[in-house]
């Protein structure tokens, strides 16, 4: 029996010291301003530190073109900038990183802020970018995503990482912020859509379109479904002044 339960604990151990890859998922896309769209990405460490995260995200330029990268809550919490770029026709690339102090004296331009703003510190679950395309043509089509992530921790440590894009599938349809049940518009039912999320009723599930966290009047996902997207929702309904959803 000792012997049974020796090898017990360590393979108890073993299995607890394990950390699965961490996960980069492209949520669903979203009508933004000004005729654009918006998908957001998303961070679960999965036991990882993360402190740089990159990720190629590979779109149909006949269709969308102009992509441009904002770093997302998850990200600016700890003080990581995004720097984002098309690297090749089809192919933007966003890096989240420690940011750059600009500095007139510095030869090179500035440098690397320290620990506590971003360089080495990790990021945490949660909406790590947005990124906002433009239609090549007058008309909103269904959007064709493909990622491939690539991270390290602070001492330069490759990190696991797998790359999801709308969970199974690479094309997704555009939808409305605000409608957690994809009815097509926002109504009374996403608001108990939302609530049954927060409850956690059986059968109700986070999802981005329900993720409508407003932060100084600006919408800021932030990979969560909580009391204060109830209260946009809310807001949003009664159509209460500067509570207006893209």
């Amino acid at each position: 029996m000792k012997l049974k339960t020796l090898l017990f604990t360590l393979l108890l151990l073993s299995f607890t010291g394990l950390a699965f890859a961490a996960t980069v998922t492209v949520g669903k896309p979203y009508y933004t301003a000004n005729n654009t769209v918006t998908v957001p990405v998303m961070l679960a460490n999965n036991g990882s530190s993360i402190s740089i995260l990159s990720l190629d995200l590979a779109f149909d330029p006949a269709l969308y073109s102009a992509p441009v990268g904002t770093a997302g809550a998850a990200a600016t919490s700890v003080g990581k900038t995004l720097y984002g770029n098309v690297i090749s026709a089809g192919k933007y690339r966003l890096l989240i990183a420690g940011g750059m102090t600009e500095s007139s004296s510095d030869p090179k331009g500035g440098s690397l802020n320290d620990a506590s703003t971003g360089t080495s510190a990790a990021l945490p679950d949660g909406v790590v970018a947005l990124v906002t395309f433009t239609p090549s043509g007058s008309t909103l089509t269904d959007i064709t995503l493909s990622g491939v992530a690539d991270a390290a921790d602070a001492q330069a440590n490759s990190v696991a990482v797998n790359g999801v894009v709308g969970g199974t599938s690479g094309t997704q349809t555009i939808g409305k912020i605000g409608d957690c049940n994809a009815s097509g518009t926002v109504s009374s039912a996403d608001l108990q859509y939302a609530i049954n999320i927060v409850i956690q009723k059986p059968g109700f599930t986070y999802n981005n379109m329900c993720d409508v966290n407003f932060v100084s009047g600006n919408l800021a996902p932030d990979g969560r479904t909580t009391s204060a997207d109830v209260q946009t929702l809310i807001n949003v309904l009664i159509k209460k002044a500067g509570w207006v959803l893209p």
